[in-house]
């Protein structure tokens, strides 16, 4: 925690990350400390909303994903079903090719 006990009182380190490295730097026990504080746990609060916010978001999106995945499946079934009513097949997996040899309706 940012608050540190010794003898006692309570100080207030902020930990940074400078150049890839973490340092505390210290605030004191005075009015700045607490300003320090109340501006970092505000800080701390708004992330923590992004965060939700960007979880929730995410939520929709795969959900979103998931109903465009199932309607494409189910719109390529129908369009299989309709090819292989109109006398196609679907070479080695591949093009749709019309089948030979077949009475033209």
């Amino acid at each position: 925690m940012p608050w540190e006990t010794r003898k006692g009182k309570k100080y207030y380190y902020r930990t940074v990350k400078r150049g890839g490295r973490v340092w505390r730097e210290y605030w004191g026990c005075g009015p700045d400390a607490r300003l320090a504080a109340a501006l970092d746990a505000e800080e701390r609060q708004r992330r923590a909303g992004m965060a939700a916010a960007f979880r929730d978001e995410r939520v929709r999106a795969v959900a979103a994903d998931a109903a465009a995945a199932l309607f494409a499946g189910l719109v390529m079934d129908l369009l299989r079903a309709e090819l292989v009513a109109a006398g196609y097949h679907q070479h080695a997996r591949g093009h749709w090719r019309r089948r030979h040899g077949r009475d033209e309706q």
